[in-house]
């Protein structure tokens, strides 16, 4: 998907049916929700037009497409059975991206073991006024994730007995989870979005710094160039038959 696409959708022509957009971005839905988090933030983007679709949108439908045919034999890696069974996130969020009403995007990922078990690629509900509240809501969201994720594996018999580490790349967010203080102009923040401090507080998540340019979740917040969607797309576990023919 084009980096700039919200600039150029802005000067996007109606399209004149709709009816073929609604099917191709349910299908590509289909595939971002289970096998593919690699499109995941693009599709949800151009999901957000279902009712009123323009040329640029499905030109960007279309470009989707040949990304798929080109990496068909995409599928993601189980982890090796030596690899420890624990349960990893990232959580990253894309600060007043869509241009439309500047509403930021979160994304996270989840990884058992090296295998990507967890994806969401999700328009946040509230307007950020800020890079970190952008990050803090992403990442209170991820934290829900990890308290279903955790109850899960207990069922399974695969109990979560140390704290589950969560990478974020915002030390501003992680300061201000830490420090468990309310300023001037962060004590608007909803109180549901401090759920994180709690489970930090508790030992059920363990928050650490890492660089942006290994925030894997980044490619679930926003339209990225190809080089970084190939990188990671590698990182989440999508391999193709080349792929594994190189590790072999």
């Amino acid at each position: 998907m084009d980096p700039g696409y919200f600039k150029l959708s802005l000067d996007g022509t109606k399209l004149s049916d709709n009816e073929e957009y609604h099917s191709l971005i349910g299908s590509l839905l289909y595939l971002a929700t289970n096998s593919r988090p690699d499109i995941a933030a693009c599709v949800g983007i151009l999901s957000r037009k279902i009712s009123h679709p323009s040329d640029v949108d499905w030109t960007e439908s279309q470009r989707i497409i040949r990304y798929l045919v080109h990496t068909m034999d995409y599928k993601l890696k189980l982890g090796k059975a030596e690899e420890k069974f624990e349960l990893v996130g990232y959580s990253d969020a894309d600060w007043a991206g869509d241009s439309s009403d500047r509403r930021s995007c979160s994304g996270y990922v989840f990884r058992i073991g090296g295998a990507t078990v967890s994806w969401s690629s999700r328009k946040q509900s509230c307007v950020a006024t800020s890079t970190m509240e952008a990050e803090y809501v992403a990442l209170s969201e991820a934290s829900h994730e990890v308290v279903w994720l955790r109850s899960l594996l207990k069922e399974l018999n695969e109990e979560q007995v140390k704290p589950t580490v969560v990478f974020e790349d915002n030390r501003s967010c992680l300061d201000f989870v830490a420090l468990d203080q309310h300023k001037k102009r962060t004590k608007h923040i909803d109180t549901r979005y401090h759920y994180t401090r709690e489970l930090s507080a508790s030992g059920v998540i363990e928050l650490r710094y890492c660089p942006s340019e290994e925030m894997v979740a980044d490619v679930l917040t926003k339209p990225l160039g190809a080089t970084k969607v190939k990188k990671f797309a590698m990182e989440l576990g999508l391999i193709g038959g080349a792929d594994e023919g190189d590790k072999a």
